[in-house]
């Protein structure tokens, strides 16, 4: 396994998982210790005080999912949030131009559900399968808009609609990528702590 596989295994654990490994770190071999060891500093953590942390009741019994631990460190800066009203205005101004505003929901839909994921998920783009999900996302948006149509035409829907409709469709996608990534892992031994270890 490449030291890169180790970095993302890395990224994906909580601080006090990362307690965990650094206590076992003279185990571990060479590419995983650097790709430790590179992760501790990216967070700024102070590798002696973690070594000694003490577990925690929530880092022995609470077990965060893969999509928890990779939702973690994700955010949304207000540049982008930005970007994405002045480019949707846009959008709707050329819609309208063409007199095809009543896409405009269906269309930007379609875009932002697989764009979404694809954010949420970037440290996948390697794998083929990803790809292949986002495509199915994208069959999938267009497929439903096409037989159900958008049922309020022009109308004004409220933000909170919108976003909630979203929020429902990204459920399942990311759950469904969560478990794929994780089967997946194990499959390659990614995230499996046996292959870290020495022969």
């Amino acid at each position: 396994m490449n030291e890169q596989r180790f970095e993302e295994t890395y990224a994906q654990m909580v601080d006090g998982e990362l307690a965990r490994a650094l206590r076992g770190r003279r185990t571990l071999i060479p590419e995983a210790r650097a790709a430790l060891d590179k992760e501790v500093a990216k967070r700024g953590l102070d590798p002696e005080k973690l070594r000694k942390q003490r577990p925690s009741y929530g880092d022995e019994h609470k077990h965060p999912t893969t999509l928890e631990k990779r939702m973690k460190h994700k955010r949304l800066r207000w540049s982008t949030m930005l970007g994405l009203m002045v480019l949707s205005f846009f959008f709707a101004l050329a819609l309208d131009h063409f007199e095809v505003l009543q896409l405009y929901w269906p269309a930007w839909i379609t875009i932002l559900i697989p764009a979404f994921t694809i954010w949420g998920f970037w440290e996948l783009r390697g794998r083929f399968w990803f790809w292949a999900v986002i495509l199915l996302v994208m069959a999938t948006q267009i497929a439903i808009f096409s037989l159900v149509g958008w049922p309020w035409g022009t109308h004004w829907v409220p933000g909170r609609a919108i976003a909630g409709m979203c929020t429902v469709e990204l459920i399942p996608i990311f759950a469904g990528l969560a478990w794929l990534e994780k089967r997946s892992n194990k499959h390659y031994g990614a995230g499996a702590q046996a292959p870290l270890e020495e022969p």
